[in-house]
């Protein structure tokens, strides 16, 4: 049985077919409102400056703030150093006990 079927997501004011897996449908909606959120974020600051920019603007500003916030996340989740003192700790041990 196949999992996958295709959804409409309305991104930056364009509707977009995409075929996912059932089980990704709430994560890729909330990815898409997300991308919104950003880009009517972006549009409401730059219009009190009388600016107008064009979607393409809005939408790297958007992908920026959001690849700067996924590198934050991942430097977070660093688990390098703790897995260093982890066998570190481990050969310790394994020292003490022998």
């Amino acid at each position: 049985m196949d999992d996958t079927f295709t959804i409409n997501l309305y991104i930056a004011d364009k509707h977009y077919p995409l075929r996912i897996k059932r089980s990704e449908e709430e994560l890729v909606r909330k990815a898409a409102r997300l991308i919104n959120d950003k880009i009517a974020l972006y549009r409401s600051h730059f219009k009190m400056d009388e600016s107008e920019l064009d979607i393409k603007d809005l939408l790297a500003m958007a992908a920026c703030q959001i690849a700067i916030q996924a590198l934050k996340a991942e430097e977070r989740t660093d688990n390098g150093p703790i897995a260093e003192s982890i066998i570190q700790l481990n050969k310790e041990l394994e020292d003490f006990l022998r």
